[in-house]
């Protein structure tokens, strides 16, 4: 450890304790959350582009969200790597480097969960409409999430430099100058409100819309609007827990200790409406259910088939 670096009373606690059991348990849950993660939203992606009956917007949105949310967890893979190699703690402006594409994908995933909400209005209200706002969502992204990581890193303070922090997304932001507004909590959060908003609206433009209950894009626009509300009650649930304690936290927040673990808890939370979207998927959409099952019976019949060594 470099002796120019500067380190929190936090982090000289934890970087103290050899074996630092907090590091580990918070890590190892991490880690865990961030595979099975990872296997479920790759998992949507894949029968997403395997069955042709999911090739709407909505399911196309979806299976985008999860790629986001695959580079959004693959980003806890540092925080184990610095625990298991002992090191504990690491440059900050390692981290938030190595950490970017997460940061990235963070941000992407918030905004995708708001032009989906516009994409479901769109098909309530103008069910003839084909919806050809995926190309859009695509291109807008990418500098949606580009803004994300740079306001970030302009928010570092001078002293960042030589600040060591654990790898965690969390504590990036704990290293931003303590006189900054917190800015791009208070936008996320009022995103997240209004995407609560609009799948309101969408509820009741459902309910009062009269078309027949029969027609096939009205139960498809039940179908789906049950999935998603499920998927975004918990996602939206995730993000909104966790941004509005950065907000509160900055307040009335005294013992750092403290609120570096609770820091930790409501990210684990975060993360594991962030690994749900297949099983809620699995368990509330019959399409989805069947594109599942199908593409298990496949996989494991190749496997059976590789499996079998000839006498």
């Amino acid at each position: 450890m470099s002796s120019n670096s500067t380190i929190s009373e936090v982090y000289f606690e934890l970087a103290n304790a050899r074996p630092c059991w907090t590091l580990i348990i918070f890590a190892s849950i991490y880690t865990i959350l961030a595979i099975v993660g990872i296997f479920w939203n790759f998992s949507v992606i894949y029968v997403t582009i395997r069955t042709k009956s999911l090739n709407n917007s909505a399911n196309k949105l979806l299976a985008i969200y999860s790629f986001f949310e695959i580079v959004h967890q693959s980003g806890h893979f540092l925080f184990a790597y610095s625990v298991i190699s002992g090191q504990y703690l690491m440059p900050y402006k390692t981290v938030i480097q190595i950490l970017a594409p997460s940061h990235f994908a963070v941000c992407c995933t918030i905004f995708l969960l708001f032009f989906t909400s516009i994409d479901r209005l769109i098909a309530v209200i103008f069910p003839l409409r084909q919806s050809e706002n995926v190309l859009f969502y695509i291109i807008t992204l990418p500098f949606i999430g580009l803004w994300n990581f740079l306001y970030v890193y302009s928010q570092s303070c001078d002293s960042a430099d030589k600040t060591l922090v654990t790898g965690t997304m969390s504590g990036l932001s704990s290293n931003q100058c303590t006189s900054s507004p917190k800015f791009l909590p208070t936008i996320i959060n009022v995103i997240l409100l209004t995407t609560i908003v609009l799948y309101a609206v969408v509820a009741i433009a459902i309910y009062f819309r009269k078309s027949p209950s029969n027609s096939n894009s009205h139960q498809f626009n039940i179908r789906i609007f049950r999935s998603l509300l499920c998927i975004v009650s918990m996602n939206i649930g995730g993000y909104l827990l966790n941004y509005s304690y950065i907000i509160i936290i900055s307040i009335i927040g005294n013992d750092l200790m403290s609120i570096w673990k609770w820091n930790q808890i409501f990210g684990i939370l975060l993360n594991i409406s962030a690994a749900s979207n297949a099983p809620i998927l699995y368990f509330t959409s019959t399409e989805y259910r069947k594109a599942f099952d199908k593409e298990w019976q496949t996989i494991i019949k190749l496997f059976n088939r590789n499996s079998v060594q000839p006498h």
